[in-house]
């Protein structure tokens, strides 16, 4: 229609959340906007990220030299088709699927059948979108698959409360949507013929489309007047980020698709009306645009996207996050070997062993096309002596097996276990490009690391160090950031701010470590988090950091520290609905007791983070010591009255005191990065600068430590020769 306005603006979305203002659901035959609504209702991040990306992509076609579709190659897109069935009847079949996709290759190519349909007056903006479609010829674990997936299910029929993308709902979960477009095919009640979902910056396991089976294709089981496949071609449309042609705003006129080119229509048109129409919002020829697509006309009825429409879906499959559909590999079919072993996958050893005597156990998975009858797998720990163990059996093609290795032995500390096999069916192995695999893990048996222990996230790869991570989804984790430190150049976050999921846990679990080696023994770290949601508001959403300790290996944990909500944000005001990147002083120092556990010779200390929609959160400087040692942190008490220089310093450090301190006696030590005392108090009168010979100690990272009638300060201190 003539607005270029993005067509879902913020007013708008503020609008649709108060009064709810859409046609009535129940003259709908597509479920997008109540699904649309929905999500506005339930997800409150989702009605900023939909008109900040409608603003990306109005941006992006503003910055193009024209506004033509000039795509020279087709766009590519992987197709999946989720089906789900509790009758024969819904079970549809492959060639009816199949003939959804041909559909789809015509339409968006505008190859199909009907263009002479289209009105001489919108020929000249009725365009071929430069997008195209095809089947998906491996699945997610790179297993040849014919694109179609099938489930019988129990559930009657589905609404548009997404439940039939989850396995756990009676549904069937996406695949990769940033390798795939996921197309569920079940039977939806409330007269609905499917539901498409708006790309937002973060691609959500809920993208794609449902439909309805009687209008999946153009041949089986279709239901006349929906029964040549338009309405894939409709919902993908939404999915793309195109609008309903007459802007869903109740028959005023006022609102936008966002496109120029489509005639503004005063509401959606059904069956096949006689051309020209005319209403209260186009009252001239050439009237409205009811052939187009993006209106809820019979199949046969439409034929046309505009050159508008298909900028507009270009501007979404050529940037990111969905442009990564283009380089998808999900269509390149899988050209299995004869013999061909891989190792998909280690069950053992991962985490933390209270021995060093472990059994490990490996995923045998039998690529080739001739049974497994026979392989070598071979396997070591870290650059240790390989060893290898014959596996014999009979394994399918394609199938899995977790074989049992002969026990190994490891020292305390961090390793590596590496596997992969070797001549299956005593021949070569035709494809070594899956063989290897590698895993983490620690030993703690008889006591763990000794203390102190220190973490700054300063160095790479992460993790390291004997840092593991739990992540069950294997969706956003913990990870490291050079965005924001207290200390130093990086830290360890989580980017909640980009993580659409509640409830979801990862931990960030340290290496087994031995309190018993310093007396007192205490955790500290820094942290630092802002809300996105106003608690006072709406209080019921906060992301949640807790602090477990397991004394057996991590057979059982204890909780230590637990904060969310405004007992956790370090910043005021407490939340923000921009990204949260804090500064040096929006952190804060935390403090927990270990001396119930300094009998512990091997206890595992992790960061359990659960995820509510909310912002990002930071961990930095993670220090275990006696209480009186801080190794890495400089905040506390007199520390701002401190001053040393030069840091880096060769032969000697000056230390200048501020008011406060010069005015009482103080004494000083300094420590190295083992707590170890390397330069003995010293006490010195009252005076503002004392000068400290540093030439007799070897170059590193030290600690100086000062007492001021028990007010202490901490400062970091590094010695270059």
């Amino acid at each position: 229609m003539q607005n270029n306005l993005p067509f879902l603006k913020k007013s708008l979305l503020v609008a649709l959340v108060l009064t709810g203002s859409f046609s009535a659901f129940s003259q709908e035959k597509c479920g997008t906007m109540q699904n649309h609504k929905r999500k506005l209702a339930t997800d409150k991040k989702y009605a900023q990220e939909v008109v900040e990306y409608d603003l990306m992509i109005n941006k992006w076609l503003e910055n193009q030299s024209t506004q033509k579709n000039q795509q020279a190659l087709p766009i590519v897109i992987p197709v999946v088709f989720h089906v789900v069935y509790k009758t024969a009847g819904q079970n549809i079949s492959n060639a009816q699927v199949l003939s959804q996709l041909t559909v789809l290759n015509e339409d968006y190519g505008r190859t199909n059948a009907d263009t002479s349909n289209t009105p001489a007056a919108f020929k000249p903006v009725a365009a071929n979108t430069g997008i195209q479609f095809c089947i998906a010829q491996q699945d997610e674990n790179g297993n040849p698959t014919t694109g179609i997936e099938r489930r019988l299910t129990t559930v009657t029929s589905w609404t548009t409360d997404d439940a039939v993308k989850f396995y756990a709902q009676g549904g069937l979960d996406a695949w990769d949507p940033t390798k795939y477009l996921n197309i569920w095919v079940c039977n939806l009640g409330s007269g609905l013929l499917g539901y498409g979902e708006f790309p937002t910056g973060t691609v959500s396991n809920t993208y794609g489309l449902v439909i309805g089976y009687f209008c999946c294709g153009n041949t089986g089981a279709v239901s006349p007047p929906y029964n040549l496949g338009r309405t894939s071609t409709h919902e993908i449309g939404h999915c793309f980020n195109l609008g309903h042609i007459w802007g869903d705003d109740g028959g005023s006129c006022s609102g936008s698709d966002g496109v120029a080119d489509t005639p503004n229509s005063a509401s959606e048109h059904y069956g096949c009306p006689n051309y020209p129409l005319l209403d209260a919002c186009q009252t001239a020829n050439p009237g409205i645009m009811f052939m187009n697509y993006m209106d809820y006309t019979d199949d046969n009825c439409m034929n046309m996207f505009t050159t508008g429409q298909a900028n507009r879906m270009l501007a979404v499959v050529n940037n990111p996050p969905y442009n990564a559909l283009q380089t998808s590999i999900a269509c390149v079919p899988i050209i299995l070997q004869a013999d061909d072993a891989g190792l998909p996958g280690i069950t053992s050893p991962t985490g933390t062993f209270c021995t060093g005597t472990i059994t490990p156990v490996v995923v045998l998975k039998n690529w080739g096309t001739n049974t497994l009858t026979s392989a070598t797998i071979n396997y070591k720990v870290d650059n240790g002596a390989v060893q290898t163990f014959s596996y014999i059996g009979t394994l399918a093609s394609l199938d899995t097996v977790s074989v049992t290795l002969p026990a190994i032995t490891a020292s305390n500390g961090a390793h590596t276990f590496t596997s992969y096999p070797t001549f299956p069916n005593t021949v070569n192995d035709m494809n070594t490009v899956n063989d290897t695999m590698v895993s983490n893990f620690t030993v703690a048996g008889g006591g763990g690391q000794l203390l102190p222990y220190q973490e700054g996230f300063e160095t790479t790869p992460f993790p390291q160090n004997g840092i593991t991570l739990n992540n069950p989804d294997n969706a956003t984790t913990w990870a490291r950031t050079t965005v924001a430190a207290k200390t130093g150049a990086a830290s360890a976050f989580m980017d909640d701010f980009n993580y659409n999921a509640s409830g979801e846990v990862d931990e960030m679990i340290l290496p087994a470590l031995d309190l018993t080696s310093v007396s007192n023994p205490q955790l500290r770290f820094q942290v630092a988090y802002q809300m996105y949601t106003n608690p006072t508001s709406n209080p019921s959403y906060s992301d949640t950091l807790a602090v477990l300790i397991s004394t057996d290996c991590g057979q059982s944990w204890i909780q230590l520290y637990k904060k969310f909500s405004t007992t956790l944000t370090t910043t005021t005001p407490t939340f923000s609905t921009n990204s949260f990147d804090p500064n040096s002083n929006q952190w804060r120092l935390e403090a927990i007791n270990l001396t119930s556990y300094a009998a512990v010779n091997n206890a595992i200390i992790k960061f359990k983070h659960t995820t509510d929609y909310e912002n990002q959160m930071y961990i930095d400087d993670i220090n275990i010591d006696t209480a009186t040692i801080f190794i890495g942190v400089e905040t506390i008490d007199f520390s701002n009255q401190v001053i040393i220089y030069p840091n880096p310093a060769n032969d000697q450090v000056v230390i200048r005191f501020g008011e406060e301190i010069s005015a009482s006696a103080t004494t000083i030590s300094i420590t190295d990065q083992l707590g170890r005392e390397v330069v003995a108090k010293m006490n010195f009168p009252s005076q503002y600068t004392v000068n400290i010979s540093t030439a007799a100690l070897a170059s590193g990272t030290y600690f100086i430590r000062i007492n001021a009638k028990g007010k202490m300060a901490y400062k970091k201190l590094v010695v270059q020769h």
